[in-house]
C-alpha cells in the first residue's frame, strides 16, 4: 500500500511541477525542455561507456511492444522493456533500491526524459537519460536485437534457399514463455516435381500452413 502512494504522489507532483496556474494546459516541448534541464542526459558514446565499465546497470526501454518488434531493441547489458505508463508500477521488478543505475531510452528522446524525471520523483537517485535515443543507435551500428524480422508474417524469417530446392526458414531461439511460439520453429520444405515436402522441429501446423503459403 505504501509503494502505491508513493507512485500516485509521484505522479501527482510530476503533473503540476510546470503548471504556472490551474487554468493553464502546459505545452508538452515546454514540459520536455524544462525536465531536460533536471535530468542528466548521456550520448551513445557515454552509453556504450557505461554499458562497458557497469554490468549492474538496468537499461530501460520505455517504447511498446509494437515499436521493439518492427524496429527492434538495444541488445546490450540488462535491457527491459517497460512501457511509459507502467514504469512506475513495474519499476521496482528490476530495480530493487533507490540507488540501482538506471538509464531509460525510448526512439527519439520524447518518452524517457518524462520517464527519467518520474523515476527521480519516486525516489530513485542514479538515473540517466539516453537522449539520443534507439534509432541514431541503431544508425550508427551499435548492437540490435530483432525480435522479428518479418512482423507481416507468421514466420520469423522468410524462407531462403540452402541448396538446389531446399528451403529453409530459420526460427527465433526463444524460451517457452515467448508470446510467438511459432517463431521458435526451424521449419523447412524441399521442392521436387512429384510435390513439396515440409517439416518442421515444432511440428506446428500454423506454421506449416504459413510456409505453403509463402
Amino acid at each position: 500500500m505504501r509503494y502505491f502512494l508513493i507512485v500516485l504522489l509521484s505522479i501527482f507532483s510530476f503533473s503540476n511541477a510546470y503548471a504556472e496556474n490551474d487554468d493553464e494546459i502546459v505545452d508538452v516541448m515546454q514540459t520536455l525542455e524544462a525536465v531536460n534541464k533536471r535530468i542528466v542526459n548521456i550520448n551513445t558514446d557515454e552509453l556504450n561507456k557505461i554499458l562497458d565499465t557497469d554490468p549492474s546497470v538496468v537499461l530501460i526501454d520505455v517504447r511498446s511492444p509494437f515499436e521493439l518488434k518492427h524496429t527492434g531493441t538495444i541488445a546490450r547489458g540488462q535491457n527491459v522493456n517497460i512501457v511509459r505508463g507502467w514504469l512506475e508500477f513495474q519499476i521496482g521488478d528490476h530495480a530493487k533500491s533507490k540507488d540501482t543505475p538506471i538509464i531509460v531510452y525510448c526512439g527519439r528522446n520524447l518518452r524517457s526524459p518524462l520517464a527519467a524525471k518520474t523515476l527521480e520523483n519516486m525516489g530513485y537517485t542514479n538515473v540517466k537519460n539516453y537522449a539520443d535515443g534507439f534509432f541514431v543507435w541503431k544508425e550508427e551500428m551499435n548492437p540490435v536485437k530483432v525480435s522479428d524480422y518479418e512482423p507481416d508474417s507468421i514466420l520469423y524469417r522468410l524462407p531462403e534457399e540452402i541448396a538446389p530446392g531446399v528451403y529453409s526458414a530459420i526460427g527465433a531461439t526463444q524460451p517457452y514463455t515467448y508470446e510467438n511460439s511459432n517463431h521458435n520453429n526451424n521449419l523447412s520444405f524441399i521442392v521436387t516435381t512429384d510435390g513439396v515436402l515440409v517439416f518442421n522441429a515444432g511440428g506446428s501446423y500454423l506454421v506449416a500452413k504459413a510456409m505453403h503459403e509463402e
